[in-house]
């Protein structure tokens, strides 16, 4: 099956027509441009490609810059690229690879050879989107952001995790606070494997069942895919990674929880697009309310719609703003209230979800609560 969208990058006129009319007459929609800053700039007119055919050397910005660039963007991340070069030294072939590139074919290019590996990397492409868009069960996706440390959000999402497990549900945590992520701690785990082992693995050919052994079980039923173990190996895990990682998750489960950094990244954006409810976690003092709403503002700009959006307060300390306060304060209630728990950072302390440790306490019917309205909010359309 050709009418896949094409972009071809070179700057030889003749190669550009070449592959044009070549690839044309196999069924394809083909766009062609002259180096990588043009490339860009039709992909943010037109939308991504199915697939990128690139030369190496080009002015203004060469094809591994490109490869680089379009890695970068979520909205490319996972599209396939075919590097072309007169250069075949070994180290020109793994710059290509190393930069994101998923094949390589010499110059004088053969077109034959060009159209085949294209046709092979599509069906390969279809093949995953077939999978992803047969019916079967898919998980409902709740984020978890929070525009301020220390504010419960890493808290509130075990918590939840927990709650909906221990309510039958089929439940997969993933740690995407990928410098700092501690979720696994708060259910008092040690991962033999985290995010960083399953993106350093081709992850195009990783199935649902292969995903399972980078997952850490818990005794409540949650399962975790943890962060790394360093903040320096937060650079392993490619946006591609992430994408991947929750399309594979969401196969057959219920629930899906992200737990999300505060920074506002190309990872967070990428989570968000597939996010079904994001759950922004505040607090009742001053410094935690500005950042709430100012991500409030972030999300409204990135177009995620006020249905899909739900604000909870977690008192977190025994004093400080009052519920109305909160609301002046950020021009709308909170939609849920989660009480101040005395014994929570023991339950912390001790990597025990307080709803497990603490399961007839006021807080832990409010996070109850706040997991059966997660898990069963309609989702609304990005």
């Amino acid at each position: 099956m050709a009418g896949e969208k094409i972009l071809c990058v070179d700057d030889d006129d003749a190669i550009r027509k070449l592959c044009t009319v070549y690839l044309a007459k196999r069924g394809y929609r083909v766009e062609a441009v002259a180096n990588g800053v043009e490339a860009l700039r039709l992909v943010e007119s037109k939308g991504p490609p199915d697939l990128v055919v690139t030369d190496v050397n080009m002015p203004l910005m060469n094809g591994l810059e490109l490869v680089k660039r379009l890695r970068e963007d979520r909205r490319t991340a996972r599209t396939p690229i075919i590097v072309l070069s007169a250069a075949k030294q070994e180290q020109d072939i793994l710059a290509g690879y190393s930069h994101g590139a998923d094949d390589y074919i010499g110059k004088p290019i053969d077109l034959a050879v060009l159209a085949a590996k294209i046709e092979t990397i599509l069906r390969q492409t279809r093949g995953v989107a077939e999978v992803v868009a047969a019916p079967r069960k898919l998980a409902v996706v709740i984020a978890f952001v929070h525009g301020k440390g220390g504010v419960g959000a890493t808290t509130l999402a075990a918590n939840v995790a927990a709650a909906l497990a221990a309510e039958g549900k089929s439940v997969v945590l993933l740690d995407l606070n990928l410098q700092f992520g501690n979720a696994a701690m708060f259910f008092d785990l040690r991962p033999r494997a985290t995010i960083v082992d399953y993106a350093r693995g081709d992850i195009t050919r990783v199935t649902e069942e292969d995903f399972a052994q980078y997952l850490a079980d818990h005794k409540s039923g949650v399962r975790i895919l943890a962060a790394p173990p360093s903040p320096e190996e937060a650079e392993l895990v490619s946006i591609a990674a992430v994408q991947q990682a929750i399309d594979l998750a969401r196969g057959g489960r219920d629930v899906v929880v992200l737990d999300l950094a505060t920074k506002l990244d190309e990872i967070t954006l990428a989570s968000l697009d597939v996010t079904d409810i994001v759950c922004v976690v505040t607090a009742p003092h001053l410094a935690a309310l500005r950042s709430t709403s100012d991500t409030l503002a972030m999300l409204t700009r990135i177009g995620i719609s006020e249905a899909r959006i739900l604000v909870t307060l977690v008192r977190n300390t025994p004093k400080g703003i009052d519920d109305a306060g909160v609301a002046k304060f950020l021009n709308r209630k909170p939609d849920v209230v989660v009480p101040y728990a005395e014994k929570a950072d023991a339950a912390a302390d001790l990597g025990v979800p307080y709803v497990l440790a603490e399961p007839n306490d006021k807080t832990t019917v409010a996070l109850r609560q706040l997991a059966v309205r997660l898990a069963t909010r309609k989702a609304v359309p990005a």
